[in-house]
């Protein structure tokens, strides 16, 4: 008995319905059912049915789940051999199993799927079978597959397994993890015919774990290289795994051919890992490294380096022979912030020898001299007070000073009130709005050299020292438009030693000794200042402009500090110079803290910001139909005048700009004015230059600087966020390249965008110094007008090329210039950097596979500041 349907219901009313229409009407061996899905029932019974009685008839078990399937053209069910045939786009689901072919068919007798493609009227094959198991997606040929034992045998197999895809000529499935491959290649380029492939002749596969195959050997478009392993080993998992960790090789001019980062990764847990490494040179230096990260979710993470080296330059038994020994340490550790609000420990500490970094490998290493450390914890001591401690260190490696702070500690109260109720009723008194707050520090320094480090003359070199500090300030609200602001600061500082000075006329000099014992002094300031903010609004009845808006900021000062440096307060002293004059000195000059101001300060400052904006006609609003354009985004002018002073009375008149035109171009301009005349040396004089050279003002020691920068970027697609770049699905590789590989010297980044088709950023400054300021800081001409450029642009759909560049018109001069060159070759990419002239004159060149997983698959050469034709 034979059924052909053109879509079906359920198999087990298809036996009810046939059955049926045998016994009472004896017709044809066909039924035609007009629904769109069929479905098998798990364990149903059929049931024939005559006029005389009815009969149940047990069916034998079929699936044990519920199987759902359809085709476009025809479903045929086989009634004597329990088979269904399914033509065009047929489809099969059932628990996490899917499938897709242009033709199905499945036995029930011993539950044996196949599934291969079909023809069109030209011969040409399509639909080809496509299997989902459990998430894991499997395109082939042809498929046979046994539902019981979840065995199944593929032939022309390409399937996704992590960052790559396997092809297969003949795969043979033991279970829904694990299948045997029989001739096949593994490759990260998603093509059906890829670009590039390891081949190997069998491998096992666990799906989502890894891929081990026997004899493997490299092709590049099919033609195999001499290239070859005798097995490999391809992880695929969530989780980290245990690995050895592939060199780099190359020459270097100083120490001859390498392995570079030779090593084995360890995955400790899911929390911790590490990687021992080492690099290896044939002049017989060495060095040995140890990685360690930790991560645990919502509490913290870090990591800790730890390298030893052993570098030996020249040749032995001669006086340019060289045998170092260097090291250096890094820690990191950082708390997340919902392990303890109240509380935070983190670390950041990096100590290197003197002598790491002329040996260093990477860029950034090889030109930092200074290196810096810190660990730090602090904590809230209730509602009210926190506290915090350091460790700071500090070292320059080419002088050797170190700097350390051993400890650094704090304790600070927050803003309280201590005039306001508890329950108060109706308006605030102006008193109650007073704020009072505390901080005290205690700081304990050494200063010395890395030499005199662990010797006892370190503590001569060791400062100390605690402040107290009491700012109470209050706000009031004046005239309802004036904002009153009063504030009064006391300071107290606490020494363990004093410095006593005094000229010796044996030597013409004055001698400085420290006096061991407890001193302090304190001092204290008032301030208080008065703004407001005034808006002025001009309309225009008519005409392309609606209405031009400026908001002036008003501001007045004065602060006053008296005189501490009377020596009857006891923090100043003074000696007799050998004229006789009295020179007047701190006692605590050499204090962490500092000393109390000498001399007498009342200030007046006054300051004016202005704000300038404009509304005109925009047919881009359909709401108001008006937009807004910024005129000037700041304009501020401040100075002031000292009414203590017997002479220079004015401070500086500061000018300060900034405003963006067209939304391309950004201005920024500022500039310092003195009123008074300069002698030779640069220094004020008492004159004014209105008397001397009939000015009001006239430029000061300060830099006088413009700056203009245009941005410009050519129309393109929306730009991909971060998350989506690495999202293979989602971004193709012509759209948004990402690489590993990237010299930190590189334009592009590691980012290439193609969306855009062009970026360029210009920026032109100008500065000027004073001529004394230019020859204190070493310049030969106190002018400088640069011209700066960069940019990118795509030459092609797959070139594209950076740049970086700028000219000092004044000095004659190019500034620090870059070009970068990239090409997207789809699964690989190529990279050039090249530095055209100038200390890092070099150039870098890499052709890599994208994929992180194959990051060792590339080749590179470079001739840079640091190796010499090196590859």
């Amino acid at each position: 008995m034979f059924l052909c349907i053109f879509p079906v219901v359920s198999y087990s009313q298809i036996i009810e319905d046939t059955v049926q229409r045998n016994e009472d009407t004896a017709q044809p061996n066909a039924v035609l059912i007009s629904q769109n899905e069929e479905t098998i029932q798990p364990n149903e019974d059929s049931i024939s049915q005559n006029k005389d009685s009815v009969k149940t008839v047990s069916k034998k078990k079929t699936f044990e789940s519920r199987v759902n399937y359809s085709a476009k053209d025809s479903i045929s069910i086989d009634m004597t051999d329990k088979r269904i045939y399914m033509f065009n786009d047929s489809k099969i689901k059932m628990d996490d199993i899917e499938l897709e072919a242009g033709y199905i068919s499945i036995s029930f007798n011993d539950k044996i799927l196949h599934a291969e493609s079909i023809k069109d009227s030209s011969s040409n094959k399509s639909q080809y079978p496509n299997f989902k198991e459990k998430g894991t997606e499997y395109k082939s040929k042809e498929i046979d597959y046994n539902f019981d034992s979840k065995k199944g045998l593929i032939k022309g197999v390409f399937t996704k397994e992590g960052e790559g895809f396997l092809h297969g000529n003949q795969v043979k499935k033991i279970d829904d993890k694990t299948m045997f491959i029989s001739g096949g290649k593994f490759t990260t380029c998603d093509l059906e015919h890829p670009h590039f492939a390891i081949n190997f002749s069998k491998a096992k596969v666990v799906a989502q774990d890894k891929i081990v195959t026997g004899p493997a050997w490299f092709s590049i478009m099919d033609i195999p290289l001499p290239l070859a392993v005798p097995f490999g080993y391809f992880p695929f998992t969530d989780k980290e795994k245990s690995g050895f960790l592939m060199p780099t090789y190359g020459y270097a001019e100083n120490r001859g051919y390498y392995l570079r980062n030779i090593g084995w990764y360890f995955a400790v847990n899911d929390y911790v890992d590490f990687a021992l490494q080492a690099d290896i040179y044939t002049n017989l230096s060495w060095a040995g490294n140890l990685k360690s990260s930790y991560n645990k979710r919502y509490r913290y993470n870090g990591g800790f380096e730890l390298r030893y080296e052993i570098n030996k330059m020249g040749i032995a038994n001669t006086p340019s022979y060289r045998d170092q020994k260097d090291f250096r340490f890094r820690w990191s550790h950082n708390q997340d912030q919902k392990a303890n609000p109240n509380s935070n420990f983190s670390a950041n500490v990096n100590l290197v020898s003197n002598t790491f970094s002329q040996n260093a490998v990477s860029a950034g290493d090889y030109f930092n001299n200074t290196t810096t450390s810190s660990i730090a914890y602090s904590t809230k001591l209730g509602d009210k007070f926190s506290f915090t401690a350091n460790l700071g260190e500090s070292y320059n490696v080419n002088t050797g000073a170190i700097s350390l702070d051993l400890p650094s500690v704090s304790l600070s109260s927050t803003q309280f009130y201590p005039f306001r109720k508890k329950k108060s009723k109706g308006a605030s008194k102006w008193y109650e709005d007073i704020t009072l707050s505390y901080r005290t520090s205690l700081m304990n320094s050494i200063n010395t050299y890395d030499s005199l480090l662990f010797k006892k003359e370190v503590f001569k070199s060791m400062r100390n020292g605690m402040m107290h500090s009491i700012p109470i300030q209050s706000n009031i609200k004046a005239f309802k438009h004036f904002n009153w602001t009063n504030s009064i600061s006391y300071t107290e500082r606490w020494y363990l030693n004093s410095t006593v000075k005094q000229y010796n006329p044996l030597t013409d000099q004055v001698d400085k000794d420290t006096i061991m014992g407890f001193i302090a002094n304190r001092d204290m300031s008032f301030s208080s200042s008065l703004n407001t903010r005034i808006y002025g609004m001009f309309t225009f009845k008519k005409g392309y402009i609606k209405a031009i808006r400026h908001v002036i900021n008003p501001s007045i000062s004065f602060s006053y500090t008296p005189n501490f440096s009377n020596p009857s307060l006891g923090f100043y002293n003074f000696y007799l110079d050998k004229a006789g004059n009295k020179v007047f000195y701190s006692k605590t000059e050499d204090g962490l803290f500092g000393s109390p101001p000498s001399g007498e300060s009342g200030v007046i400052g006054f300051s004016i910001g202005n704000n300038l904006e404009m509304k005109v006609k925009s047919s881009k609003d359909t709401v108001t139909g008006e937009t807004k354009i910024v005129l000037l985004e700041s304009l501020s002018l401040s100075s002031g005048y000292d009414l203590a002073r017997d002479s220079v009375n004015w401070q500086p008149l500061r000018l300060n700009a900034r405003t963006t035109l067209f939304k391309k171009l950004i201005i920024n301009f500022n500039a310092s004015y003195t009123p008074y005349a300069m002698d030779s040396l640069g220094r004020l004089t008492n004159e004014f230059l209105i008397n001397k050279e009939n000015k009001l003002f006239k430029r000061q020691n300060s830099q006088w600087d413009l700056n203009l920068s245009w941005q410009f970027s050519g129309k393109g697609e929306k730009k991909a966020s971060r998350e989506e770049n690495n999202n293979a699905d989602k971004i193709s590789p012509t759209e948004m390249s990402y690489s590993p590989f990237i010299n930190p010297n590189e334009i592009l980044g590691t980012y290439v965008d193609f969306t855009i088709p062009w970026s360029l950023n210009l920026g032109l400054n100008y500065s000027q110094l004073s001529n004394f300021v230019a020859r204190i800081a070493g310049y030969e001409t106190n002018k400088s007008a640069t011209l700066t450029v960069r940019g990118d642009v795509n030459l092609t759909p797959k070139w594209k090329i950076g740049f970086s560049s700028g000219y000092d018109f004044i000095n004659k001069d190019y500034t620090y210039t870059s070009i970068d060159f990239y090409r997207d070759l789809h699964c690989w990419e190529m990279r050039m950097n090249w530095v055209p002239f100038g200390y890092r004159q070099g150039w870098n060149f890499t052709i890599a596979v994208k994929a992180s997983m194959l990051q060792d698959l590339k080749y590179e050469l470079r001739n840079d500041f640091r190796n010499r034709a090196t590859y």
